[in-house]
């Protein structure tokens, strides 16, 4: 799939005019620092959602090459982070983030990641801890009966 600048452009203006209407996924934290939101979607989606978010915000108050540039550089520096936490493409997630307009230049904070996990994978999990700490209980008890013996 080849990325179009023109197209993409286009249709992420009409996209972020769209969200902002329906979904307003930007707080305004005060003077020039905006917190955008891509609610949640499939981990897949996550720098579309960045980058028309930013359009929405940002749109009146920076060049667009600069909010193109800028929201690259975080989704490059998100990918490695989703990469890292094990985040699959069709996971759950939502990510937030403060963005700052200082000389006509965006810059972005460190983003927040909030991965949704199923309710049967929460219990599987909660299954397996159970295991474990039942494990570590009959350890616990072999081991102080050794000590006892030794002692």
């Amino acid at each position: 799939m080849s990325w179009r600048p023109v197209e993409n452009i286009e249709r992420d203006l009409e996209k972020a005019e769209e969200n902002s209407a329906l979904y307003g996924g930007i707080l305004v934290k005060g003077g020039n620092v905006v917190e955008i939101s891509t609610g949640v979607i499939i981990a897949a989606r996550f720098a579309d959602k960045l980058r028309r978010a930013a359009f929405a915000a940002f749109k009146n108050m920076v060049k667009q090459e600069e909010i193109l540039k800028s929201v690259a550089d975080l989704n490059r520096s998100l990918y490695e982070k989703l990469v890292a936490m094990g985040i699959g493409k069709l996971d759950i997630i939502r990510i937030s983030v403060e963005a700052k307009v200082e000389d006509g230049r965006l810059t972005f904070g460190e983003p927040r990641v909030e991965h949704f996990v199923p309710s049967t994978r929460v219990k599987e999990l909660q299954d397996q801890l159970e295991s474990c700490k039942a494990l570590l209980q009959g350890l616990k008890s072999k081991l102080e009966d050794v000590l006892k013996e030794l002692a």
